[in-house]
């Protein structure tokens, strides 16, 4: 396999994992959402979420499902 079949086959699959990770963020939103509208507090949210709403965000912001809450 050439170096360039290489790079296509890697582009491919960060395209995939991009689709997967859209998806599954999706689902966490909805899921948080849920929690929220449940009576989870932020706090309670983040703290079961762990970091992974927090990977997604730039430092200093808020993740946009806890910030509607």
């Amino acid at each position: 396999m050439s170096q360039l079949d290489l790079i296509r086959a890697a582009a491919e699959d960060v395209a995939s994992a991009r689709v997967l990770l859209r998806e599954r963020t999706e689902a966490l939103e909805a899921i948080v959402q849920t929690a929220l509208e449940h009576g989870a507090t932020k706090a309670q949210v983040a703290e079961a979420s762990g970091p992974s709403l927090a990977d997604f965000t730039e430092p200093g912001d808020t993740p946009h499902v806890l910030a509607a809450a």
